[in-house]
């Protein structure tokens, strides 16, 4: 399950989602959100096997011992549950509420990436980069394991950051038209990247989001002739998810589009999507040959 991540939602923006094609507004003005990791923590007390993301924390604009710490809380009191998705922000206007140059995003969410793994694993943290210094501090108790973190992003210069700092890389096709094979470019520059530094891609998480909708009979897209990517009938969606794994996506996260906005139906879609996707979409192989799941 994956907690989505914003301190807060400026009433009036005019920064477009980075996989917003149409350049309109992602959020309402007045968006209901809560907490990622407060929510996870929840989660995790009320579970025991379900594991517990973040889609995706915006690293730069908190400090990372805060961030490490919290997530560190939140998978010790799981057991070993916690997945880290980061990100580095694209909504300008949040990050002038919260006083961070929005100019240094992605030099920041390197270096928290950093922080993270040090805060995770040493005994005496350090750290001396360009915008978090401290010595000789300490963060205990560790997390059982050290989380795998994820980079969600879906430029160029996001996939050499994933390739080179993350364990997987995690764009976003929230736009239903799109095809999945469409980021292959990303594909090809984590490999490069990999191959460049010795690692093995089945070590790396190739990753995607999408939004699903389940039902009974096919379902025509917005302009009444194409379908949307994943809604439909258990077939059609089925069909989708393997198209995901031929353009060589190992792991498939599916936001439900709900378009009532009513609980009832956000319940009805998760549990057919248990019942009719999950079992069936399990035997689905990915190609490529990066590591399967996290």
């Amino acid at each position: 399950m994956w907690f989505p991540d914003h301190v807060c939602m400026p009433r009036i923006t005019s920064s477009a989602h980075v996989t917003n094609r149409s350049g309109r507004r992602s959020y309402e003005p007045q968006h209901e959100m809560l907490d990622a990791m407060v929510t996870m923590g929840a989660v995790a007390a009320s579970t025991s096997t379900l594991k517990l993301g973040t889609s995706v924390l915006i690293a730069p604009y908190r400090h990372p011992l805060s961030d490490a710490r919290q997530l560190a809380t939140v998978d010790v009191l799981s057991g070993g549950r916690v997945l880290v998705g980061v990100g580095a922000g694209w909504m300008q206007e949040e990050f002038d509420a919260l006083g961070v140059p929005f100019s240094e995003r992605g030099r920041r969410t390197v270096e928290c990436i950093e922080v993270y793994r040090r805060a995770w694993t040493d005994e005496a943290v350090a750290n001396d980069g360009e915008h978090y210094r401290f010595a000789d501090v300490s963060m205990d108790p560790k997390p059982l394991d050290p989380p795998p973190i994820v980079y969600g992003g879906v430029s160029p210069l996001g996939a050499r950051r994933a390739a080179r700092h993350c364990d997987g890389l995690y764009p976003l096709f929230l736009d239903p038209g799109l095809d999945p094979d469409s980021r292959r470019d990303l594909h090809d520059i984590v490999r490069a990247e990999l191959d460049g530094i010795g690692r093995d891609p089945a070590t790396f998480t190739m990753m995607a989001a999408t939004g699903i909708r389940l039902t009974d009979d096919p379902e025509p897209g917005p302009d009444g002739r194409s379908r949307m990517r994943c809604a439909g009938t258990a077939d059609e969606v089925l069909a989708d998810i393997e198209e995901f794994a031929r353009a060589g996506y190992s792991l498939l996260v599916c936001k439900m589009d709900c378009p009532s906005g009513e609980l009832a139906e956000l319940l009805e879609q998760i549990e057919r999507v248990g019942e009719e996707i999950i079992t069936a979409a399990a035997g689905v192989e990915a190609v490529g040959g990066w590591r399967s799941g996290l």
